[in-house]
């Protein structure tokens, strides 16, 4: 197991900005300054950036550079873990928090073909599963190997992109592609539903000890009990979806939404707290 370095507390956690996506809410990094001013550590959960594309990999890296640089002008140290458009971004794939109650992971691991709504659901899938093939038996047990092989999965579509320019009409565009066959909502509809009880057996599996999986990847932000355990997804900065925070700081866990006034974004009021406690032998 990596062994997951000490933050600064407060820690602010939030997931798939997208930012440089044609469609992302995030035109500038500064409309996240009062988001990130809050705290002293912001883990940005999958996502930050769009990585997956050799054509346009140098801008990608560039809007990576630019929302670390900002987040730190803010005065909070910035952590990044990989998700499925940024695979290979960071060492981290995940984190363990508050002494194991707390597991942060993007989330397409839920899935064998990573995105099983998107155009690129086959070829992924196909990935997915010779990167798997390599792997020996006891690797299939091991977080850190399982996470891995998904992100290398995910660089199999690096030269299947369709261009999309930004414009005003970005976001109806993004909307229709998602939208385009009539059968892609039933399919995103689906995922949604089975999401959380996925992100139990994951956390059964690998992390037994975790209470709080928090994930993003879907996009469908909220959070739902799963036994003993409590599944957070944050959302996303692309259209149709909404967007959360989850604050930690000691044993406290705090959900918030994300609010936009003017265009610029900051944490509202809490949802929810929870007491964030490991689970006992016995509780899950």
């Amino acid at each position: 197991m990596i062994e997951t370095p000490q933050f600064e507390e407060p820690i602010r956690i939030v997931s798939d900005l997208h930012f440089g996506h044609p469609a992302s809410v995030i035109e500038r990094a500064e409309q996240l300054i009062p988001l990130f001013r809050d705290a002293k550590t912001v883990i940005f959960n999958g996502d930050t950036a769009e990585l997956r594309y050799r054509r346009g990999r140098r801008i990608g890296m560039r809007n990576f550079r630019i929302m670390r640089e900002t987040c730190i002008a803010a005065g909070a140290q910035p952590v990044f873990i990989n998700g499925n458009h940024d695979p290979m971004l960071s060492e981290l794939s995940h984190v363990d928090l508050a002494g194991g109650a707390v597991l942060v992971t993007h989330g397409d691991l839920l899935f064998h073909d990573i995105s099983p709504w998107s155009h690129d659901a086959e070829i992924l899938a196909a990935a997915h599963t010779r990167e798997l093939a390599g792997l020996k038996d006891d690797a299939f047990l091991d977080f850190e190997k399982r996470l891995k092989a998904s992100k290398r999965a995910a660089l199999a579509i690096e030269l299947h992109k369709t261009h999309m320019r930004r414009d005003k009409l970005a976001a109806i565009r993004t909307v229709l592609r998602e939208c385009w066959p009539p059968w892609r909502p039933f399919q995103i509809f689906h995922s949604w539903a089975v999401t959380p009880g996925r992100a139990e057996v994951l956390a059964r599996t690998f992390r037994p000890r975790a209470r709080f999986i928090l994930i993003g990847h879907t996009h469908c932000y909220g959070h739902w009990q799963r036994g003993p355990r409590v599944i957070i997804n944050t959302g996303s900065f692309l259209p149709l979806s909404g967007r959360m925070a989850v604050d930690l700081q000691g044993s406290t866990l705090t959900i918030r939404h994300i609010v936009a006034e003017r265009g610029i974004f900051k944490a509202g009021p809490p949802i929810r707290q929870f007491n964030a406690t490991p689970l006992q032998p016995g509780e899950g």
